[in-house]
């Protein structure tokens, strides 16, 4: 049984119902066993364009709908919940949960996203001043050996992750999700940290935010909340065994940072995915 996420542009596609060959390799996928799921992310820009497009509460309870069809209400949730039975476990919980519930809850607590956006806003309008200062070039980055970029990043990584854990164990949430012993670089590599989410997560939008600091196929500033859900994505996509999604740029960025960290997940376009064969 293989496990697929779906990048937002991909469910869009069948919802939409604007490529009959996804559709189609959708249906065999779930008739051969395999199992669609999905994510707090894909929630999240549900509530997104409720909150800042305009969206009607009916429109986004379709799209909420179409989502529990699409998946039979699996998903991955990144904290246990007692209401819930585990369905499997490889680092974070799968559970079958309404995705009208998980909605209801991201929604109770959007609020807490506006620090999140205007960080990562922040984020990409210094990517884009480092570029406009010709230190950096994005044509030159894109065709760089991005490996080498995250090794070198290595040693600072740590030090943020150490800085952050050492917070996170005092939390008195937080703390049971974290390991007890200091982290040291070799330890971050996903075969590791994929069983303490608060670490991965933080891990993951690090390593996202230093590609967008190099240029690597970078983001638009005016994007940074389509921006905020591709690394939210990236993070849960990570333990599935396909993701796919139509964005070259964010496939190019997620596949660069699993082979960093050794997570063996298929990262595919939807040209891929329709060729794709279970083997």
């Amino acid at each position: 049984m293989k496990y697929i996420y779906l990048d937002n542009n991909i469910v869009i596609d069948l919802k939409n119902k604007r490529h009959q060959g996804v559709i189609d390799v959708v249906d065999r996928l779930k008739n051969g066993g395999h199992r669609i799921v999905f994510s707090p992310a894909h929630l999240e820009e549900i509530a997104n364009t409720v909150k800042h497009h305009g969206q009607s509460e009916e429109r986004a309870d379709e799209k909420v709908l179409f989502l529990k069809e699409l998946t039979d209400s699996y998903c991955f949730l990144p904290y246990p919940r007692r209401n819930l039975v585990s369905v499997r476990n490889n680092g974070i919980n799968t559970y079958k949960e309404d995705p009208l519930d998980t909605y209801e809850r991201v929604l109770s607590m959007y609020d807490r996203n506006i620090i999140p956006e205007q960080h990562q806003k922040d984020k990409l309008l210094n990517g884009e001043k480092i570029e406009e200062s010709g230190i950096i070039n994005k044509l030159e980055a894109n065709n760089s050996d991005i490996q080498v970029a995250l090794e070198e990043y290595r040693k600072d990584l740590k030090k943020v992750v150490r800085s952050h854990h050492v917070r996170m164990k005092r939390h008195p949430d937080l703390g049971k999700f974290v390991p007890g012993q200091h982290i040291t670089a070799s330890m971050l590599r996903f075969g590791f940290i994929r069983s303490y989410f608060p670490i991965f997560e933080m891990v993951v939008e690090k390593l996202m935010e230093h590609l967008e600091s190099q240029r690597y196929f970078p983001d638009k500033s005016e994007k940074y909340d389509a921006s905020l859900h591709d690394t939210s994505h990236a993070i849960y996509a990570a333990y599935s065994d396909v993701f796919v999604t139509n964005d070259a740029n964010f496939a190019r960025k997620v596949k660069a940072v699993y082979q960093w960290l050794g997570v063996e997940t298929k990262v595919m376009s939807r040209q891929e995915f329709l060729e794709y064969t279970v083997a």
